[in-house]
């Protein structure tokens, strides 16, 4: 009786732990102190363990530019032929955004944020509940990597997401299984 009580804590203890989200944040300022353009690269890392086979995955990024030298044109864009965001797993990328694309702030001391874009396509900003690829485990290492041009004597700030959580089939069958084994103690 003891067993069968403690198997069922543990299915329990098990699905709360399932549930859990790993989560990668940057929210990291950039300052290009040069007379010129120049590119920029920067990766967050995260370790994660225990990943579910199935798994979802969702992720955003943003941008404030600033004209700080008062020139009246601020811009970012793309570096060395690679998307501005991408998350991975294990070092794999598995999802990417702003593939293409450009921002600028025209007008002396001039600060302006990104817009937030859904619409898959070049200049989109975030994905939501979209499947982890087939074969990439979801444990190990996720980051976000940040590749970027900026233009001299000018600043921009990224706040960028990206998360994996388990798919919510493997956290119903874990819930099936546990109840299914609490059902037979109590008609036993």
């Amino acid at each position: 009786m003891v067993s069968v009580n403690l198997l069922a804590a543990a299915a329990a203890l098990g699905i709360g732990c399932a549930a859990t989200a790993d989560v990668v944040t940057i929210s990291q300022s950039f300052y290009n102190a040069s007379f010129s353009t120049r590119n920029f690269y920067f990766t967050q890392y995260l370790n994660v363990a225990g990943g579910s086979p199935s798994a979802i995955m969702s992720g955003s990024v943003s941008a404030t530019l600033t004209d700080v030298n008062g020139n009246g044109v601020a811009m970012i864009s793309n570096a060395g032929g690679n998307a501005m965001y991408r998350a991975m797993v294990n070092d794999t990328v598995v999802r990417s955004l702003w593939t293409t694309y450009s921002f600028s702030v025209a007008g002396a001391y001039l600060s302006q944020s990104t817009p937030a874009v859904a619409t898959p396509g070049p200049t989109q900003s975030l994905f939501m509940n979209e499947a982890l690829p087939t074969g990439v485990p979801a444990d190990g290492t996720l980051a976000i990597e940040l590749a970027f041009s900026l233009s001299a004597g000018d600043s921009v700030t990224f706040a960028a997401t990206f998360s994996v959580v388990p798919a919510p089939g493997a956290i119903a069958m874990v819930a099936i299984a546990g109840g299914m084994a609490f059902g037979r103690r109590r008609r036993a």
